[in-house]
């Protein structure tokens, strides 16, 4: 059904578009699609687990009995992004606006690990998304935004034609980190040294 997509603009425009909406409000697309394109399973595995109940759910998780919604959710985010990006020539601003958002949380937790607690801005479907676990060290949270933020960036570079942003992010990070340890160091104590010290065995005049 969607084999001539290459050639059939028509029907090519027609799975971009569900693409989008399922990408932007989170939409399911139509179930010829999830057939043909291999996201019936994962679409399936995803309502099967939002309908359980919350501590069955949770406790059968715990127990390594199922899989986190979350993760699976991510599954089928990034499968549907890669489909969308290969489909879609000239990607909207408002799906690249909404990607770089996400790129600049990516930034902002490389260099300040425990903003992952910032429960208004960074929520769970956002880590799962991008392989960051809260309760890693914060040098692990740091290298696995970083990990992120360079393959998103790539993403940006094959998907618009810009320049690579991460490299030069970085570096700029550690240079930032290396001048406030620098700064943090405690220098050397100077003992104030008196001039013409008063003679111990001078009376101080009245």
């Amino acid at each position: 059904m969607y084999s001539d997509l290459e050639s059939n603009e028509r029907k090519r425009r027609e799975v971009v578009s569900c693409l989008y909406w399922s990408l932007m409000q989170a939409w399911n697309i139509p179930e010829s699609m999830q057939d043909y394109f291999g996201f019936t399973e994962d679409y399936r595995l995803f309502h099967q687990l939002e309908a359980m109940d919350y501590k069955e759910y949770e406790q059968k998780v715990q127990a390594g009995e199922i899989p986190d919604s979350l993760e699976v959710n991510a599954r089928l985010t990034h499968r549907a992004e890669e489909l969308f990006e290969r489909l879609c020539y000239r990607p909207p601003v408002e799906y690249l606006d909404k990607l770089n958002g996400e790129l600049e949380k990516l930034g902002r937790i490389a260099a300040f690990p425990d903003s992952v607690h910032d429960i208004l801005h960074i929520h769970p479907a956002f880590l799962a998304k991008y392989g960051i676990d809260k309760t890693a060290s914060s040098t692990e949270r740091s290298c696995q935004a970083e990990k992120a933020y360079r393959e998103l960036d790539a993403q940006f570079v094959k998907m618009t034609g810009r320049r690579p942003y991460a490299d030069e992010f970085f570096a700029s990070l550690r240079r930032g980190k290396e001048k406030a340890a620098e700064m943090g160091r405690p220098g050397k104590v100077h003992k104030p040294v008196l001039r013409n010290p008063p003679s111990k065995k001078r009376k101080m005049g009245l």
